[in-house]
């Protein structure tokens, strides 16, 4: 992953020590089961910047810069589990916004368009693998809310993206499409691809023993429009970084960088329009167990 070979010296740096216990020591990625009452404290950032965009409308081609922060914050707890598995949760939506402005001939246009859930208390129910059911509480979803819930997943299990076994600093591993479907949730669909990932190191976080994984890999998808149609081909390249809990299983930190290809047909007050996006995609998120 890191590209180039380091010194010996560096290298047990990097792996917190030079003896042969620590050379042998085994560590399990996967953590503990999840048990009812767990809250979670989430906040998440995602941006595109400067990105090269073509709106297709109405014959013309409209060449502009876009860039797109995408700011979430949430609380979850959990309602009811089975082994290792969620059935239940509730989600406290903080905040879930976009932050947009483009540059069109010298002309910038900034806009902020919260989601229709933020502010919302949603109630997720797992119906099968990768199935769940969502509802708003103490109140009726309005149609655009409705699209929203369907969207969304609840708290997967993520034991696909790591090994089963204990394995020691410096084990690799591959991450196929399958298990990548649980991080990209209900608005993608036809995920093809893997990341290539490395057990990197033990690093503390806030007073926490963490395994720190680096993942690398290209990613092919189709991203739903608002009526939950494929409606646009992404295609992105990711290297990530996580800190990931050695007592909980909680991933406390991320960040992650690559480039992002977007081309397909979308809707702009109800005219239809061909679109097409290429840029850098970044982004980092951290979660606290209350």
């Amino acid at each position: 992953m890191r590209g180039l070979l380091m010194t010996c010296g560096l290298m047990l740096a990097l792996v917190g020590g030079s003896s042969r216990a620590e050379d042998d020591k085994t560590y399990d990625l996967r953590g503990p089961a999840p048990t009812k009452g767990q809250v979670f404290v989430s906040k998440m950032t995602l941006k595109i910047k400067d990105a090269d965009t073509t709106l297709k409308i109405m014959g013309k081609d409209l060449k502009l810069k876009m860039t797109m922060n995408v700011i979430g914050e949430e609380e979850q707890k959990i309602l009811a589990v089975d082994g290792r598995n969620v059935t239940k949760c509730q989600s406290k939506i903080t905040k879930e916004r976009a932050e947009i402005s483009t540059d069109f001939g010298g002309m910038n246009m900034t806009m902020t368009q919260p989601t229709e859930l933020e502010g919302e208390i949603v109630i997720s129910e797992r119906l099968g693998e990768n199935k769940w059911k969502h509802s708003l509480v103490d109140t009726k979803a309005t149609e655009k809310q409705k699209k929203e819930l369907d969207n969304r997943n609840g708290i997967e299990n993520e034991d696909e993206l790591y090994p089963a076994e204990k394995v020691k600093v410096g084990h690799t591993w591959k991450v196929e499409a399958k298990a990548l479907t649980k991080l990209f949730g209900n608005s993608f669909t036809d995920i093809k691809g893997e990341l290539a990932q490395k057990f990197a190191k033990v690093e503390t976080v806030d007073g926490e023993e963490c395994a720190v994984v680096e993942s690398e890999g290209s990613v092919k998808g189709k991203m739903k429009d608002d009526d939950g149609m494929p409606s646009l081909d992404v295609e992105m390249e990711l290297k990530v970084k996580s800190w990931r809990s050695l007592k909980t299983g909680v991933e406390v930190k991320g960040k992650f960088e690559g480039k992002i290809k977007l081309a397909g047909k979308q809707k702009m007050d109800d005219v239809p329009l061909d679109i097409t996006l290429s840029g850098p995609l970044s982004g980092e998120s951290s979660t606290k167990l209350k």
